[in-house]
């Protein structure tokens, strides 16, 4: 009786309730790479805005693969009472993102969302890489998409 009843609940919540989302992934506007540098970061370019700390040999070395995102991209409520708009998107510092370019295999794969981007930047990811490592170079890359968090289902209301 009891395997009736739970059979007969999930029948009706994945009838009634669940959505299969069918394209997983965000589509960006543009994709960068950035140097941790004061010309391109602010006075402080080894640590990101999530208070993480850049080890410049490991960068080097290609063991962190960090990323920075723009302000539409990023939920952070304590930035939110500061900044009259943006952080108020999908991701969270700290989130692994899966990154997804034809055009520029070198960045597909998975990046760590540990920085944001200056506010003028909309639906825009910037890559933090060594500038010994930006073979080959990826300029301004406008065919990314980023995998949503949560992709496979959500609920309708």
């Amino acid at each position: 009786m009891k395997t009736i009843i739970i059979i007969t609940m999930l029948t009706m919540h994945l009838n009634y309730g669940v959505k299969i989302e069918r394209n997983p992934f965000i589509q960006l506007d543009r994709a960068t790479t950035y140097y941790c540098n004061v010309n391109q970061c602010d006075n402080d370019p080894f640590t990101t805005a999530d208070g993480s700390v850049i080890d410049p040999i490991k960068l080097k070395n290609k063991e962190i693969r960090w990323c920075a995102l723009s302000r539409d991209l990023i939920w952070d409520e304590y930035r939110q009472t500061i900044h009259k708009q943006g952080f108020r998107g999908f991701f969270e510092f700290g989130d692994t993102i899966i990154v997804k370019s034809n055009s520029s295999p070198q960045i597909n794969g998975k990046w760590v969302v540990h920085d944001t981007m200056n506010k003028r930047y909309k639906n825009s990811i910037d890559f933090l890489i060594h500038p010994d490592n930006n073979n080959p170079k990826l300029g301004l890359c406008d065919d990314v998409k980023i995998l949503k968090p949560n992709y496979s289902a959500y609920y309708c209301k």
